[in-house]
């Protein structure tokens, strides 16, 4: 998939003015979560669902749906993220959700997205995926839905804990495809699930790797030079690959009772 095809199914939800959001039952019991998050304080919540019309004058933005979920954010000492709308996330954050919850939550077009990730990320915990392709342009599972493009990715790894099954990287999400990115945009994520496939674990840790600009660099073309510098972006996260272990050892830490 080309970055522009890319973009553009993401950011349809864009298109118009969002509606005030509702909130709606979903029946899936959340469960029980505990983990080892050492240098942040943890605050658990759970979370209704939050939904839009997904047609219509008042069409909601895709990327603001959130299904029930318990969610932990992770606060630097001395910090408290406050959340800009109903279905914010925060910078640093472990969620778990009902795998049913996701699948019920969107009706239109986004319901098979939804699918299509769980399905990958599925094979990915089979074994059956070639892992290479994503070094292409297959985006590789990430949820929530969000409004920018998978658009560089290194440092991929299958991760198997005593609860959990699933797949790590590093990650550069953006609407740009004619810039350096900076090192401020790169995080760490684990999108996994559960051993019974009933829950969908999803974290998000901040990471700022030293091979990154501090701001944004130079311009690059759109066709052959920002492909170039793409290629040059994943071997620098590749590069990041020994120096996960302690966000992995959150992840194993990870228990959903």
């Amino acid at each position: 998939m080309t970055p522009q095809r890319s973009l553009s199914l993401l950011l349809l939800a864009l298109a118009a003015p969002a509606s005030a959001q509702t909130l709606k039952t979903q029946p899936a019991p959340l469960p029980r979560v505990t983990l080892s998050a050492p240098g942040y304080a943890a605050q658990a919540e759970v979370r209704k669902a939050v939904v839009y019309p997904e047609s219509g004058p008042n069409v909601g933005p895709t990327f603001q749906f959130s299904p029930a979920q318990v969610r932990v954010t992770l606060n630097r000492p001395g910090e408290r993220w406050k959340p800009g709308f109903v279905a914010d996330m925060p910078p640093a954050y472990v969620t778990v959700t009902p795998v049913q919850n996701w699948l019920t939550l969107y009706k239109g077009p986004a319901a098979r997205l939804v699918k299509e990730r769980l399905d990958l990320l599925r094979k990915i915990n089979a074994g059956k995926q070639d892992m290479s392709v994503f070094r292409n342009w297959l985006e590789l599972p990430y949820f929530p839905l969000v409004n920018m493009a998978q658009a560089v990715t290194g440092s991929v790894q299958r991760m198997k804990t005593p609860q959990l099954q699933g797949v790590r990287y590093l990650a550069i999400y953006s609407q740009e495809t004619s810039v350096e990115y900076p090192r401020s945009m790169v995080f760490y994520t684990f999108q996994g699930l559960t051993h019974d496939g009933k829950h969908l674990v999803s974290v998000r840790l901040p990471y700022a790797p030293k091979s990154f600009p501090v701001e944004a660099g130079q311009s690059v073309s759109p066709e052959n030079g920002w492909l170039a510098y793409r290629q040059r972006a994943m071997t620098k996260l590749d590069a990041e690959n020994g120096k996960l272990a302690a966000l992995d050892a959150l992840v194993r830490s990870i228990r959903v009772r």
